[in-house]
């Protein structure tokens, strides 16, 4: 894992003034497309995972469809069984009236019974005519959920085809994004490991060299300090939901929660958002997400969660050693994982970012790191030293 432990941007001798502007150039281009292919990279996990939690639900659909065809079968083979009864009926009756009818061939003599046995065979005629319509009633009925039933077994059949041509589908494209962030990931660890050697020539040419403060560390300005001071100078178009001192106060808990410097973190937004004056898309206070091509950057729910995905970041770029398992807080998804929102996920893109320790101290912030701005770190500690002569009366 690449450090640059305590390196900043040092003015250069005349005599090399050519080959260290050309260095200087190309550090900062070459972080810059460090930083689009990690962004790639997190996005391509983020889409992995999404598409894991589609195959769960199309796998899911499959089950209950593999049911309700199991189900419908059963279903028609009772139904089969009820008809085969209606015609079993339908023939024994048909047998019934075979061995009964009269005369019983047209040689026997037709037998004139009395008038109460004619009327007898009347209405026995009738109860048997009424008997004969609800049977072929019964055959229809059972006749008609059978071929229903049938239909609706084809279509399951082939609503399955489907589902499970879709999950083919999507499992070969799973394969195919699994083999991209190998290839991403490879492509990652190629061009951090080229960074390391042009840093290296850009120290021996003395563009980078030691000093400023930590991105780590204990918050020295309190959040009634830091809010005083943003009332001091009058900033306008306050654009955040809660009252600055409890933004401050928020600022202070993350920067103690994670190690981080909160009242540089809490300058850091002021240089970002004019003075929390310009927020949008949502509670999004450090540029996060935006780039000099981007539309628009990423946005938090909460000014907790805004300050929180910052705080994380900066400490990815202050510690060479940071891990999700040794965060206060899991790793927010709103940042590491935005399409997904998985935990999974926000934990592995906060493990396996590519620019550790990449900014132990504020001098090193800009140039690729953070914000292509060469002047940013600048920027961000002019703001701070401003905060700190309010805060002691210099």
């Amino acid at each position: 894992m690449l450090s640059l432990t305590g390196l900043v941007v040092a003015p250069a001798r005349a005599q090399t003034q050519p080959s260290v502007s050309e260095l200087f150039d190309d550090l900062t281009a070459v972080r810059t497309r460090l930083d689009t292919a990690n962004a790639q990279l997190v996005a391509t996990r983020d889409q992995q995972a999404v598409l894991q939690g589609q195959i769960a639900e199309v796998d899911l659909q499959i089950g209950g469809l593999r049911e309700r065809i199991t189900a419908t079968q059963a279903h028609i083979d009772d139904l089969v069984a009820q008809r085969e009864a209606v015609r079993e009926s339908v023939r024994e009756r048909a047998a019934v009236l075979y061995q009964s009818r009269r005369p019983a061939s047209p040689l026997e003599p037709f037998d004139v019974r009395s008038p109460m046995d004619l009327e007898r065979r009347k209405v026995l005629g009738r109860a048997a005519a009424r008997r004969d319509e609800e049977i072929r009633t019964a055959l229809q009925q059972a006749s008609d959920e059978l071929a229903a039933a049938r239909d609706q077994l084809a279509a399951e059949r082939s609503a399955l085809e489907a589902q499970e041509a879709d999950l083919a589908g999507r499992k070969a494209r799973l394969d195919q994004i699994d083999a991209e962030i190998r290839r991403q990931q490879a492509d990652l660890d190629a061009r951090a490991k080229d960074l390391q050697g042009r840093i290296q020539a850009a120290i021996e040419a003395g563009v980078l060299q030691a000093g400023g403060p930590s991105l780590m560390g204990a918050t020295n300005l309190s959040a009634a300090q830091m809010a005083a001071w943003w009332r001091s100078v009058g900033y306008s178009g306050y654009s955040v939901s809660v009252p600055i001192e409890t933004l401050a106060q928020i600022y202070v808990d993350e920067g103690r929660a994670e190690g981080v410097r909160g009242d540089l973190a809490f300058a850091q937004a002021v240089v970002e958002t004019g003075g929390f004056r310009y927020t949008a898309p949502g509670n999004n206070f450090a540029g996060m997400g935006w780039c000099d091509s981007c539309a628009t950057g990423r946005v938090f729910p909460t000014p907790t969660d805004g300050v929180r995905a910052q705080i994380q970041h900066l400490r990815n770029y202050g510690d060479p050693t940071s891990r999700a398992a040794n965060l206060a807080h899991a790793p927010s998804p709103y940042w590491y994982a935005p399409a997904s929102l998985s935990a999974a996920v926000a934990a592995q893109n906060f493990d396996s970012f590519f620019a550790k320790g990449w900014a132990l101290t504020w001098n090193q912030m800009g140039s690729g790191n953070w914000a292509t701005d060469p002047n940013y770190s600048a920027k961000v500690l002019n703001v701070y030293g401003r905060m700190v002569a309010h805060a002691t009366g210099a």
